[in-house]
């Protein structure tokens, strides 16, 4: 094999493993930033029913006030709760994740991007493929880790997006759902393939 053609599938494996990555960091960015937002909805939601104990009289907040409990003690419970989702808050960072993930992302989208430029031109740049493996190189240096745990999960979201994204190129009007358990029914009963 030629030192360009081995270029050529380390540039294929480069844009591959980085399409895969730029998959998983986009899960896990949009998963913490659902988790910041509804987070963030809780404590304000409580911090708002709290607020209206607070200013109403107190005939009124016997309406307030669920399951029959006392006003009083509903108000302990309500800022108890507040306070410790304040304190998850703190502690999770569940936006500075999801931004960190962001910017991972971001990087390995420009390396997938000006790998696919490369290996669509007519030929080869030397030149182009330094920068991309030091953009790669890069990318895997500052940008932030997919979780060991969660690799094979992010794995299986990406090849299955792959797979779905192929059905519909020649079914457009199929389910999604019902594609997604119809590849789960052939793939975990089917039969088994020997070339695994």
């Amino acid at each position: 094999m030629s030192a360009e053609n081995g270029s050529v599938q380390e540039l294929k494996r480069i844009r591959r493993v980085s399409d895969m990555l730029c998959t998983g960091h986009a899960g896990l960015r949009d998963k913490y930033a659902r988790w910041a937002l509804a987070l963030d909805l809780a404590i304000l939601g409580s911090s708002t029913w709290l607020t209206g104990l607070a200013f109403v009289a107190p005939s009124i907040n016997l309406s307030l006030t669920p399951f029959n409990l006392a006003p009083e003690l509903w108000t302990g419970l309500l800022s108890v709760t507040t306070l410790f989702l304040a304190i998850v808050q703190l502690k999770s960072d569940w936006k500075a994740r999801s931004d960190a993930h962001r910017h991972t992302f971001d990087i390995y989208a420009e390396v997938k991007r000006e790998a696919g430029y490369l290996l669509a031109s007519d030929e080869f740049d030397e030149q182009g493929y330094r920068r991309i493996l030091a953009r790669y190189d890069m990318a895997s240096a500052v940008g932030l880790a997919l979780p060991e745990k969660l690799f094979l999960h992010q794995k299986r979201q990406h090849l299955l997006k792959i797979a779905i994204s192929k059905h519909l190129d020649h079914r457009p009007g199929a389910s999604i759902l019902l594609t997604r358990v119809r590849f789960w029914i052939q793939d975990s009963f089917g039969k088994n393939d020997p070339n695994v």
